[in-house]
Order: structure tokens, then C-alpha cells, then sequence
């Protein structure tokens, strides 16, 4: 019995990586490929890998053994490939690498010139959440010390806003409210604001989230357009890295603590509801006990309702990777756990200040058997004593605090 003709996509990474995989998703479908979960048989497995991290490196080539235990054919892309595509081909010989903006060789189109020069049509969940990912640029131009990032997807690129716009509209039609614009360093995009405007004017769009800006990158134009519109959500997300200005020079960050607190402090009096989510980095080399001390009280001070901590992992060609001083590894993952627990204690407290309150919930579906979940406008976890329908947007009166859930009920 001949097997359907099917595909299984595994993304791993950020918000760019699952968008160019709803990219290549589209673009399988409309050769007449059936989308599978991974694991079932398939023709195909098409991986869009990671390498941001060492971990993400080893995760992404145990997901290429994996498939080749499973699946027929392999199809490598993303920013591995970027990386090293004959080193890849080397360890994987039965695998195809596919480098961004070109065609699969089936001929299975990714854009006549690449990813900007095709948008996303149809109505998908992507990842599992009622929200659409737009991407609207690529690249970065930044060389932090410790990011491959830019060595592998090059220089900055802005998307057209008539692109931008037109793909929006389209999904709108089929039923997404809440979009959230990423890139690679989605703030360099030129005109940022005028965008972000005309996106705004949009019937239809509910709610518009930024997935990640620079701290030199929000200005006052930015923030006066953030807090005068409803459509915009309460929340932004700006990575820290470090609270200590020493190790933030060696990172190549072009700002001091002083500079980003006080950032904080203008958002938080032009929007008093934000909730701020960042990324802080431990054990980058040269980094002291005071040094990560300081990381602590800036995260004790700021008040971030989610930290994404993470390890530092020497990465190949950075400047960071030559520098002396490196922490050991078991004194990188103490300090990581330190700040996590000090990270959800902090969040606990932000979330505990809403009770009694009421936000606006996006529901995204059911969670365990008596809950339905979804976000709230400033980004904090909901679920609902309820049965609600998927893709609603929904004022809940928050009543209680369970592990990291605000937990609420609809109001009539």
C-alpha cells in the first residue's frame, strides 16, 4: 500500500524559526503534502534547527538521529545549516541541507527570493497558540560579544510594510486577533513606529505584541505610541543580560545598568499595567561573584514577571569565546538555579498584585481537566474555571494564585 504523501516539521529556537517553518508548511501543503505530528510515518521530516546555545547545537543534531531512525527522507534547514552545513553532512551523510531562501530539491518552493517575498495564508496554530508570529525583518547587525547570530544570518533586512500589512489582513480573515511582530532584531526595522501604526489601523486586529526589543531601541515615539493605544499589549519584553556594567562591556552591550533602569522607570509611568520579561546570561567569562551579585539585586529591583536565564556557551568566531577568565560549568549552573529561584519568587509577588483584578485573556485552549488557559494582555499565564471557546478574548476577575497560573472566572 503506497503511503500518503506527508511531511513532520520540528522547529526549534525562536519566533523567526517558527514562522519560516510556517513558511515551509504552507509551501509543502500546497504541493499536496499532508502535515503529520513527529514520529508518525511520514515521507518526510524537515527539521529547522538551532545553535544559539550549545544545547540548541546538541538538540538539534538529536533530532536529526531521531528522524533518520523514523523517516524516509531528512531535510536539515535553519541556522545549523547557516553554521556549518558541511560538518552537518559530514556526521549525517543520508540528510539534505537547505540553506534559507532556496529551493528544496523537489523543487518544493521556499519564495522565488527567499522568505520575504512570501507571506503566510492560511489559519494555523502556530506552535499550539491562537497568536500569529509576523516576521518583518532579518538579520542583525549588533556583534554582542558572545552571539553567532549575526555571522549567520548577516546583515539587516527590512520586509516591505505593504507585505507586512497584506499578510496580516489575510490572517485576519481567518480569525487571528492577536499578532506578535518578530525578527532577528526586530527593533532595527526602519519606521518601526509608522508600522506599527498602520498595523493598529487594521479591523480586525485585537491585540499587537513585540516579541523582543533592544533597550536602545525603545524610544519615547515608541513608547508614546505603546501607551496611547489599547491594541497594544502591556508588555515588553527587553533583554538584560548581565546587571553589572563591567561584564556588559565585555558582552559589546551599548548601554550601563543606570541606562536600562531608567528606561524602565519611563515605560513604567507611561504604562502602568506593563509587565516586563527579559533574558539574563550566566557565567560569561570574567564574571565574579560580585558581578553575578549585581545580576541579582537589578533583578530583585526591576521586577521582571519572567526571566529567561540561561548558561553562558561559547560559541565559534564570537570575540567572547577567546576572553580569559571563564567560569567553571558547575559554578555556572548554581548561579543559573539561584537566579531562578529568585526570578520566580519575584514573579509570584507581580503576579499576587493582580488578584482582584480584571485582564483581558486570549484563550488558547483546555489545561488539565478543569481549566482553560490563555495569556492575558501583559503577558502573565490565565486559567479559566469556565469552558470557553478557543480564540475568544475575555475579561476575567482574577481570584487566586496557584504555582505560576493566575487562576479567574469569566465575568458576564
Amino acid at each position: 500500500m503506497k503511503m500518503t504523501r506527508a511531511v513532520s516539521l520540528v522547529t526549534l529556537g525562536c519566533k523567526v524559526n517558527q514562522y519560516e517553518s510556517q513558511l515551509y508548511r504552507e509551501n509543502f501543503e500546497n504541493n499536496g503534502f499532508e502535515i503529520r505530528d513527529f514520529g508518525e510515518p511520514c515521507d518526510i521530516t524537515l527539521i529547522n534547527t538551532c545553535v544559539v546555545t550549545k544545547r540548541a547545537e546538541k538538540e538539534s543534531r538529536n533530532l536529526i538521529h531521531r528522524s533518520l531512525r523514523i523517516s524516509p527522507r531528512v531535510i536539515v534547514t535553519g541556522c545549523y545549516v547557516e553554521k556549518d552545513d558541511e560538518a552537518l553532512l559530514e556526521k549525517f551523510p543520508e540528510i539534505e541541507v537547505v540553506k534559507r531562501g532556496k529551493l528544496l530539491n523537489n523543487g518544493l518552493p521556499a519564495g522565488r527570493h527567499g522568505y520575504f517575498q512570501n507571506k503566510i495564508n492560511k489559519i494555523h496554530n502556530f506552535s499550539g497558540h491562537t497568536r500569529a508570529f509576523i516576521k518583518i525583518e532579518d538579520g542583525c547587525e549588533r556583534f554582542c560579544s558572545y552571539c553567532i547570530i549575526p555571522y549567520l544570518r548577516g546583515a539587516v533586512a527590512n520586509r516591505s510594510s505593504k507585505e507586512i500589512l497584506k499578510e496580516i489582513e489575510g490572517l485576519v480573515e481567518n480569525g487571528y486577533q492577536e499578532f506578535v511582530l518578530t525578527g532577528v532584531d526586530l527593533g532595527a526595522y526602519e519606521g518601526l513606529v509608522s508600522l506599527l501604526t498602520e498595523i493598529s489601523k487594521i479591523k480586525g486586529v485585537e491585540r499587537i505584541r513585540l516579541s523582543s526589543l533592544e533597550p536602545n531601541e525603545i524610544n519615547n515615539s515608541l513608547i508614546d505610541l505603546l501607551s496611547s493605544n489599547p491594541k497594544f499589549c502591556p508588555h515588553l519584553h527587553i533583554p538584560l543580560q548581565s546587571g553589572d556594567d563591567r561584564i556588559l562591556r565585555l558582552m559589546n552591550r551599548d548601554y550601563a545598568l543606570k541606562d536600562y533602569t531608567t528606561l524602565i522607570e519611563k515605560i513604567g509611568k507611561k504604562i502602568p499595567k506593563v509587565c516586563l520579561t527579559t533574558d539574563i546570561m550566566v557565567g560569561f567569562p570574567g564574571e565574579d561573584s560580585q558581578a553575578f551579585s549585581n545580576t541579582v539585586n537589578a533583578v530583585k529591583e526591576i521586577g521582571f514577571s519572567k526571566v529567561h536565564c540561561f548558561r553562558y556557551s561559547a560559541r565559534e568566531k564570537t570575540i567572547a569565546s577567546k576572553l580569559p577568565n571563564p567560569v567553571k560549568e558547575e559554578e555556572k549552573r548554581e548561579r543559573a538555579e539561584n537566579l531562578r529561584l529568585l526570578a520566580e519568587k519575584v514573579s509570584q509577588k507581580i503576579k499576587r498584585s493582580f488578584l482582584g483584578k480584571t485582564l483581558s485573556v486570549l484563550v488558547e485552549g483546555k489545561k488539565r481537566d478543569r481549566y482553560f488557559f490563555g495569556y492575558s494582555e501583559n503577558y502573565l499565564p490565565v486559567l479559566i474555571e469556565k469552558e470557553v471557546k478557543t480564540n475568544q478574548i475575555v475579561k476575567v476577575k482574577i481570584g487566586n494564585l496557584k504555582g505560576g497560573y493566575l487562576i479567574g472566572t469569566i465575568l458576564c
